[in-house]
C-alpha cells in the first residue's frame, strides 16, 4: 500500500507523489508552472510534471505525477 502525505479536505502535499495519482486541485513543493500558462493557479493541473494526457483528444480527470520529468511545457 502506497503511503502519502495527503490529508482529506486539504489539497497541499508535502512532497511530489511520483508515479501516483494527482487531482487538478492538488499541489506540492515540486510544483513548476507550465511555460504556456493556462490559469496561473498553483495546482497539479497546471504543473509541468503532471500527466493529464493534455496532448490527447480527451484529458484525464486524475493525472499522474511524473516529477522530475517534464511532461508539458
Amino acid at each position: 500500500m502506497e503511503m502519502h502525505t495527503y490529508v482529506e479536505g486539504e489539497r497541499g502535499l508535502q512532497e511530489p507523489r511520483i508515479g501516483g495519482s494527482v487531482w487538478p486541485e492538488q499541489w506540492c513543493p515540486g510544483f513548476t508552472a507550465r511555460l504556456a500558462r493556462l490559469g496561473g493557479m498553483q495546482a497539479c493541473w497546471f504543473c509541468r510534471y503532471a500527466d493529464f494526457h493534455l496532448r490527447e483528444r480527451v484529458a484525464l480527470d486524475v493525472g499522474v505525477c511524473c516529477w522530475p520529468k517534464v511532461q508539458v511545457d
